[in-house]
């Protein structure tokens, strides 16, 4: 997949519209910069604006992958052919290896019977819908879905940062339901770690005493601090920014440097919101690379909001949400990341009942 040509081919097809670049982010409802972005080849539109800007284009969701126009006779011949180059140049090599099953692996999240109601003077909606899973220790797990659909609200409930209506939400078997509101503060600190899509870091603090400042808010002695940084630093491959400032340094190594903050302390379970939302796709499959590597060689468990396809393959299992809903899950098992990542796309047509050039893609 040529990124420079569907952005050519994007360019070409908004000027035969009579748009500019600011008409077009308009109807889209995104930034003059992101168009521009697209159209000069250094990045690809959101898989939520894919089928947007198809319609307004007029063109398939093949021959934007293409980045050129498909004769009819040709489209169910070329949808193969498309389909695995769209894979193949977005996930990259697949390092991933199969988990063994290890039927005794304690439970760090378990979530039972949680809905969450919000009620205004005018109205309520129910944001999460009686939802129930769990997460095994080591595990990597994804939870999907379009904007409304509750995932961040879920996510929320589960950051001790809102309280549900109704269930119980327990990790490592303590009911967090249960913690008074002082002492959210305290739990997040000692037993969550965080991933956010803006970072977070502090812009006084070098990327060292970013870090750092986890460690001594959870107490660890000075003489520990240096040494654990150290080590966990070169496994990111951010050893040798330690000392500059986060405006110094790229948005994947910002980003890291954010996954380095959330393992340093040894969370129960890293939540990660949207991390790869403000990265282009190559420090998205950085960051990506190294959230699997986190879990493979620290056995670290994460629970990732994503909407993004290419991000949810990287996962073990994936929940997908709807209307506050769990409808379904999916397990990557033995699968290869291309193989789960058209998994997953075939698992988002059929929620949504729709989108049929996606389906084309995907099952041609």
């Amino acid at each position: 997949m040529n990124q420079i040509k569907i952005g050519a081919f994007i360019s070409e097809r908004r000027r035969a519209k009579g748009w500019t670049q600011s008409q077009l982010a308009e109807k889209l409802e995104i930034t003059d910069k992101a168009i521009s972005k697209w159209e000069t080849g250094r990045s690809m539109p959101d898989l939520s604006l894919f089928m947007p800007l198809c319609t307004l284009l007029e063109v398939t969701l093949n021959e934007l992958f293409a980045g050129e126009c498909i004769a009819e006779e040709k489209l169910k011949e070329k949808a193969d052919e498309v389909l695995m180059d769209v894979i193949t140049n977005w996930l990259g090599h697949d390092k991933w290896e199969a988990k063994e099953c290890d039927t005794a692996t304690q439970n760090v999240l378990e979530v039972e019977n949680v809905s969450k109601l919000y009620e205004t003077e005018n109205n309520s909606v129910l944001a999460v819908n009686d939802v129930s899973f769990q997460i095994p220790h080591g595990s990597f797990v994804g939870i999907m879905g379009a904007s409304g659909s509750g995932k961040t609200t879920l996510l929320n409930l589960i950051a001790t940062i809102d309280k549900p209506t109704n269930g119980t939400i327990r990790i490592s078997g303590q009911n967090i339901v249960d913690i008074p509101d002082e002492d959210t503060a305290e739990f997040r600190r000692r037993h969550l770690g965080f991933v956010f899509q803006e970072y977070n870091l502090l812009e006084t603090l070098t990327i060292y005493e970013n870090i750092a400042l986890a460690l001594t808010i959870k107490e660890v002695s000075k003489e520990s601090i240096r040494p654990m940084i150290q080590s966990l630093s070169e496994k990111l491959d951010i050893s040798a920014i330690l000392d500059k400032f986060p405006y110094e340094v790229s948005g994947g190594q910002r980003q890291r440097c954010a996954c380095a903050r959330a393992i340093v302390v040894n969370p129960d379970i890293i939540l990660a919101d949207e991390p790869t939302g403000a990265l282009d796709s190559h420090a998205a499959r950085q960051l990506l690379d190294t959230l699997a590597m986190l879990c493979r060689e620290y056995n670290a468990t994460i629970l990732m909001v994503t909407h993004d396809v290419m991000a949810a393959s990287y996962c073990d299992s994936i929940l997908f949400m709807k209307d506050g809903e769990i409808k379904t899950a999916l397990n990557r098992e033995q699968e290869s990341k291309h193989t789960f990542f058209a998994d997953i796309l075939k698992k988002i047509e059929w929620i949504e009942g729709e989108g049929h050039d996606v389906l084309e893609v995907v099952n041609p």
